[in-house]
């Protein structure tokens, strides 16, 4: 199929309409969001009467059935905003539903600009990947502070580009500040992303007194966030829920999730590598990752954990095959991001990982935590050679490619929500 203009207006057209069609269906095949949705309402009468009142005394308001959400009350003020302008769930969801569209064009622009291609009308067909995310899906349509997040996240990724790919320009840095610390006041984990921002401009910066202002500006925009959690002390909210597991699963969990996001690229990679065998060095670190697990791993909630913790317990009902998956993963994760020449360029892409990890530091281990997140760091942030080479090169396969694995996870979410 020639993708002329025509067809892309059909392509997205289709895709808008399937997300249209679950939200009269009310979709929810990510399974959980329908509950959280209904769970966030019950705390929105805390700002009802007084918005000083209800930021002071979020997860503490005597009146609320619910008391702990552990989410940011700047996203349940959102929620409470939409419902005083529409007075209806029903018109509210509606209008987030819109306003998280903005993901997928916002990643698309992000892709322009990272891989400088104004020929290949195949990058066109990449974001169709948001329309066949449970997640993306089932937040956009039940007002997920995950997906709001990332509309404001993506948006600082995109000034991020631009300062990295074309003009080293002060205002794309005060844009990318900007709106990560909407994203951070919306989803506070994300604020650990800082980290990877503040390193790239530390090493591209060539006037360091570009850093100083960098560095206060952050302090500007982060100063009601301490002053509210540290000085004022209102951290009830989140702060039981921090550490519940020990880091051992933990790791183990969320980089056996980080790995089933890349597979498509780390399959790629071992058929241009013609990798067939580990060497001495990875099959030690193989067993000895797998013997970690037996003796420290703990992880026994009948929900989360992400697929192959999932698929260990269904068709084993032990956790064997998933220390087994978990350790290769690991393999295949370490070659495949240290397969830069430059070092410098593993370097941010280790500290990603890392941050990736970190971020479920409450040891509960969701997809949707990673979903779509790391299709927006994969293609717009990563600096791995084979990620840089898959798209470069991006052609009918390797959409062929992503189209069958992002398909198999969406129908895969479907059976799931509907058999158990």
């Amino acid at each position: 199929m020639i993708l002329n203009n025509k067809n892309k207006i059909l392509i997205y057209l289709i895709c808008y309409l399937s997300l249209i069609l679950g939200f009269f269906l009310n979709e929810d095949f990510a399974f959980g969001f329908i509950r959280d949705h209904l769970v966030h309402k019950k705390v929105l009468n805390i700002f009802e009467n007084n918005i000083l009142h209800g930021f002071l005394n979020y997860g503490k308001d005597p009146t609320s059935s619910e008391k702990t959400i552990p989410h940011s009350p700047i996203f349940i003020f959102y929620m409470h905003l939409l419902e005083k302008f529409t007075q209806n769930d029903f018109f509210s969801r509606l209008i987030n539903l819109h306003f998280c569209l903005l993901i997928p064009f916002i990643f698309y622009k992000g892709l322009l600009i990272k891989y400088k291609s104004k020929t290949n009308s195949l990058y066109f067909l990449i974001p169709i990947i948001f329309f066949l995310s449970p997640y993306f899906r089932s937040g956009s349509i039940w007002i997920d502070d995950n997906i709001f997040s990332l509309i404001f996240f993506s948006i600082s990724i995109y000034y991020f580009l631009k300062f990295q790919n074309e003009e080293k320009r002060l205002n794309f840095i005060f844009y990318n500040t900007l709106f990560f610390a909407i994203a951070c006041y919306i989803r506070p984990i994300y604020c650990l992303f800082g980290i990877y921002f503040f390193l790239s401009y530390y090493y591209d910066l060539e006037k360091k007194k570009y850093l100083i202002y960098y560095i206060c500006l952050n302090i500007l925009l982060s100063f009601p966030a301490v002053y509210y959690v540290f000085i004022l002390e209102i951290n009830e909210w989140f702060q039981q829920y921090l550490f519940r597991r020990n880091i051992i699963s933990v790791i183990s969990l969320a980089t056996s999730v980080i790995f089933f996001y890349l597979i498509p690229f780390i399959l790629y990679f071992v058929k241009i590598k013609n990798i067939k065998k580990f060497s001495i060095l990875e099959y030690i670190l193989f067993l000895g990752y797998f013997l970690i697990l037996i003796l420290f791993f703990e992880y026994s909630l009948p929900y989360s954990g992400g697929i192959f913790y999932k698929l260990s317990k269904l068709i084993l009902n032990t956790h064997l095959l998933f220390y087994f998956l978990s350790a290769i993963s690991l393999v295949l994760l370490t070659k495949f991001i240290l397969v830069n020449q430059n070092k410098k360029n593993n370097l941010f892409d280790i500290i990603l990982i890392i941050i990736l990890i970190t971020i479920e530091l409450d040891g509960v281990i969701y997809h949707e935590t990673y979903d779509p997140l790391m299709y927006i760091l994969v293609f717009l942030v990563f600096k791995n050679e084979i990620v840089k080479k898959f798209i470069s090169e991006f052609n009918y396969n390797k959409f062929i490619l992503i189209f069958t694995f992002v398909s198999f996870f969406y129908f895969s979410s479907v059976i799931k929500t509907l058999i158990f």
